[in-house]
C-alpha cells in the first residue's frame, strides 16, 4: 500500500487527487495518509474532506513517517519548502506546480541528487504525446521554412502566465530551432515589422473556468500544421499524479519527468 500525501491539499488540484484516491478508480494499492496546506490556512488542524481521521496539517507539524509518497500542487516557495524536509526524510516527491524561476529550477535539481523528484509541468497523458510529438514535428520541419507559434487557454484563476505546459513546449521547440531565449516573445503590440525568422510567439488567454488548451502551430507558406490538446476535467492530471507517484514509489534518487513515468521517451 502506497501511502501518498498531498501538499496544497486544498487548491483545485490538490482536492481533484484526493478525490480520484478516495474513488478507488485506479489507484489501487493508494491511500490518502497526508493533507499539507501553508502555515496560517484557516482549514489547518480540521479534518479533511470530511474524513474525521485526515487532519489538515501544515507542513512544519506533518508526521513525515506515516507516508511514503509525496504530490506537490501548490506554490513554488511551499514547494521548495517541502522538497527540503522530504530531503531530510528521504521521502519522493512529485510536483506539479508551475512558475518556477530558473534558480528555483537549480534548486529542486540539487535536491534531486538526495531524494527522488518527478518534475513536470503537466501530468496529463495526452499532454506528455503532445510534447513527443512537437518534438518530433520540430526535428522534421526545421530548416524548411516554418513559424512555430503557440496558443494556449486557461481558466481566470491561473496565477501564472504562459503556463508550465506553454513553457515545456517553448523549451522542446528551442531545443530543436536554436531560437534563443531572448526571441521567444509572450506578446505583440504596435508597428512591430515583419516577423523575424527567429522568433517565437507563445500567447496565454485567460478567463472563464478553462481547464486547459494547448496549441502549437508550425506555419509555412501555403500550409499550416496544428498541434492541439484539450483537457476537459481535471481528473486526468490527477491521475496522472497517481500515475507518477506509483512510478516514483522505490525509485533513486534523481530528477525524472513525466515522460520517464508513461515510458514515452
Amino acid at each position: 500500500m502506497i501511502r501518498v500525501a498531498i501538499n496544497g491539499a486544498m487548491g483545485r488540484m490538490g482536492l481533484a487527487i484526493a478525490g480520484e484516491i478516495q474513488k478507488n478508480k485506479s489507484t489501487a494499492g493508494m491511500v490518502l495518509a497526508g493533507a499539507v496546506e501553508r502555515s496560517g490556512h484557516s482549514s489547518a488542524g480540521t479534518s479533511y474532506q470530511g474524513n474525521p481521521s485526515l487532519v489538515l496539517h501544515n507542513l512544519e507539524n506533518f508526521p513525515f513517517q506515516d507516508m511514503d509518497v509525496w504530490i506537490d500542487f501548490s506554490i513554488p516557495e511551499s514547494t521548495l519548502a517541502l522538497a527540503e524536509k522530504a530531503s531530510e526524510q528521504k521521502k519522493p516527491v512529485v510536483i506539479g506546480t508551475t512558475g518556477f524561476t530558473e534558480a528555483q529550477k537549480e534548486k529542486i535539481l540539487e535536491i534531486s541528487r538526495k531524494i527522488p523528484i518527478l518534475l513536470s509541468s503537466n501530468m496529463s497523458i495526452g499532454v506528455n504525446l503532445l510534447f513527443g510529438l512537437t518534438r518530433y514535428a520540430s526535428e522534421r520541419l526545421k530548416g524548411k521554412g516554418f513559424d512555430a507559434e503557440i496558443m494556449e487557454i486557461h481558466h481566470r484563476h491561473k496565477k501564472d502566465a504562459p503556463s508550465g505546459t506553454s513553457r515545456t513546449l517553448e523549451s522542446i521547440i528551442d531545443g530543436v530551432f536554436q531560437l534563443g531565449k531572448e526571441n521567444i516573445i509572450h506578446g505583440r503590440s504596435g508597428i512591430i515589422g515583419e516577423r523575424p525568422d527567429n522568433q517565437m510567439g507563445s500567447m496565454a488567454m485567460r478567463g472563464g473556468d478553462v481547464v486547459g488548451e494547448h496549441t502549437v502551430y508550425f506555419l509555412g507558406e501555403g500550409e499550416r500544421i496544428e498541434l492541439k490538446h484539450s483537457a476537459t476535467s481535471r481528473g486526468i492530471f490527477a491521475g496522472g499524479a497517481l500515475v507518477a507517484a506509483e512510478f516514483l514509489h522505490g525509485k533513486t534518487p534523481g530528477l525524472y519527468s513525466m515522460m520517464d513515468a508513461l515510458g514515452l521517451h
